[in-house]
């Protein structure tokens, strides 16, 4: 069920528009909501405003004319009317996702000059200022049928317009819905910045950590929320990155709430706008504070580092390196490793200890990262590293922190954030795909049809959209339970995919409904065989939790591009096609122009 149209659309943007169109036009409009609430209204003719709509006789009148249009208004893209005070009235309905969810009115004109003797008698009867009605009258413009007809298909497509604008904002805000929830989701600061440095967005634990509401937070930049020495640097960094696009890691300093300094890793990239131009950048933080302390404790005492080490949550492994006759490093040599990275990798510290990195869990399987490499950089530099790597041999996503105590040596901390990975990986899956079959769902059916559409209408291709619908469905829910039906759905999927060919498409929209895209037919009658193999395949019997269970299928059938060139006309099509084809007895296929029935039960 989608919103109303006013959260849609900017309703004042739509009224300049309309305002705009009235000057070019002369025709007065207005778009009216499903509750009949006015949305929008320009040039309205004073004989309508302060004569017709005053009088009861006159308003009865506008009234019926307002009815009629109401009725009729899903009969035909455009709706005409005469009212009986003497106009002419237009509407077009405004659909978005099949919900029709305004109407766009235009009328109050003449085909030709209007009888004044008519309109004479009228102020008269009704004890109208005759001389203001009169002139009231004169300002109504007179088009010809020739240029109406013009301007109504003018009108028609832009009711098509908004609707389509509706439609492009409500998936938009959809997504911004999504995204929102996966930041919020996520616990480490989120932010993210336009290319001249004005925050536009962030997560809620980017706003708890800096102790500022995420609406004071959006429009200020970096000097509005740190310390100018921090906010500096914060700005430095952002400009390298805008200058050269890349994944920039670096680790830096940031005030918290309470006003304490924190050790972060920033982890940004940049972020393209339409024209593949780098629009800003969107940055993680990660606290390592508790991990630079650790360092700290090292140095210092060895006790401190002895209790740390062994009742660190993360994993922590000791390097030395190893050289050659030419006193060149060729490997490293584990020197210690403490008992959570045993828990983590699964191996105990006997194994590890004296081993050399090459013969231990740091041995790359492909070659994407140089354990060797980064280590002799960290140690001549003195530059820490922090990287996300996965172990092929392990099997799972590490958060490596690396760094060099002094010259010869090297240490890694490491958080196991596979479950974190695995709950994005799953949040973006269960996204695009309903969750009982695995079938792509509505939001990805749309977008492989509106893909199909495209390549459909540059190449000239053939495309088919199936509906269909399980007959009978609730008797199977009735007599197995929802976890019968549910197996049942499962197995027809299982069908469906089994049917089609490789780059189709089947999808689950809900409920016992499914839904195919055919693209790229060779023949319509391509399609016709696909149909009529998963109808005779819904007619084989399932083995369902010990009974045999038969079921037959309704289908309904549209085709790119003589039942519609767009989403909406093929999907609505297809589906009509569907009930037409229950409505005459189920256990069968429904085109736009024909149906057909099995003859067998």
């Amino acid at each position: 069920m989608l919103e109303k149209f006013t959260s849609l659309l900017d309703i004042s943007r739509l009224q300049r528009l309309m305002d705009t169109l009235y000057e070019a036009t002369g025709i007065p409009s207005a778009i009216i909501d499903k509750d009949l609430t006015i949305l929008t209204a320009t040039g309205w003719q004073d004989i309508c405003v302060n004569f017709h709509r005053i009088h009861p006789e006159t308003l009865n009148k506008c009234k019926e004319s307002d009815s009629y249009i109401a009725e009729n208004v899903h009969v035909a893209p455009c709706t005409k009317y005469r009212c009986e005070n003497g106009m002419l009235d237009y509407a077009c309905p405004i659909i978005v996702e099949d919900e029709h969810l305004a109407t766009l009115f235009i009328g109050q004109f003449f085909f030709e000059p209007p009888q004044e003797e008519f309109f004479r008698q009228q102020a008269r009867k009704y004890e109208f200022d005759e001389e203001k009605y009169i002139s009231a009258l004169r300002k109504v413009p007179v088009i010809s049928e020739e240029r109406v007809s013009h301007i109504i298909e003018f009108f028609l497509e832009l009711s098509k317009f908004i609707a389509d604008m509706g439609l492009r904002n409500f998936k938009q805000l959809e997504m911004v819905t999504f995204l929102e929830a996966l930041m919020n989701a996520i616990p480490n600061p989120i932010f993210y910045k336009d290319v001249k440095g004005i925050y536009q967005g962030c997560n809620n634990a980017f706003a708890e950590f800096i102790g500022i509401p995420q609406e004071k937070i959006i429009g200020s930049s970096v000097y509005d929320l740190s310390p100018r020495p921090l906010a500096t640097k914060y700005e430095a960094m952002d400009e390298e990155l805008f200058n050269n696009p890349h994944v920039q890691i670096y680790e830096y300093e940031a005030i918290d709430a309470h006003g304490q300094k924190r050790e972060m890793i920033f982890n940004k990239a940049p972020y393209l706008d339409l024209d593949q131009q780098v629009a800003g950048l969107v940055g993680v933080m990660v606290d390592i504070t508790q991990k630079k302390e650790l360092e700290i404790a090292l140095k210092n005492s060895e006790t401190k580092y002895r209790a740390l080490f062994n009742n660190l949550f993360d994993g922590f492994v000791y390097f030395e390196s190893v050289l050659d006759d030419k006193n060149s490093v060729v490997d490293y040599q584990i020197l210690e490793v403490n008992v959570a990275f045993e828990k983590l990798t699964g191996l105990n510290k006997g194994e590890l200890v004296g081993r050399r990195m090459s013969e231990a869990v740091f041995t790359p399987q492909h070659i994407t990262l140089n354990w060797l490499s980064m280590f002799n950089d960290i140690s001549s530099s003195g530059e820490p590293k922090t990287l996300e790597y996965f172990s092929t041999l392990l099997k799972k996503w590490f958060l490596v922190s690396a760094y060099s105590s002094q010259p010869g040596y090297c240490a890694i901390i490491v958080s196991d954030i596979t479950e974190q990975k695995e709950k994005i990986e799953r949040a973006q899956h269960y996204a695009y795909h309903d969750p009982l079959t695995g079938l792509p769902n509505r939001r990805l059916f749309g977008d492989r049809l509106a893909l199909s559409i495209a390549q459909g209408k540059r190449e000239d291709g053939k495309i088919a959209v199936v509906f269909l619908d399980l007959d009978k469905f609730k008797d199977v829910n009735d007599t197995l339970g929802h976890e019968g039906g549910d197996i049942l759905l499962k197995e027809v999927a299982q069908r469906l995919v089994a049917c089609i060919r490789d780059g189709d498409t089947a999808s689950r929209l809900g409920g016992d409904e499914f839904v195919l895209i055919l693209p790229n037919l060779k023949e319509w009658d391509e399609a016709d065989q696909i149909v009529t193999r998963i109808l005779e395949e819904c007619r084989r019997p399932f083995h369902i939790k010990q009974h045999v269970v038969e079921i037959t299928t309704s289908i309904g059938v549209s085709f790119f591009p003589q039942d519609g060139d767009d989403v909406t006309s093929l999907t609505r099509n297809a589906d009509i096609a569907m009930y037409l084809c229950k409505e005459q007895g189920r256990n069968g296929i429904c085109y736009s122009n024909k149906c057909m029935f099995s003859s067998k039960p």
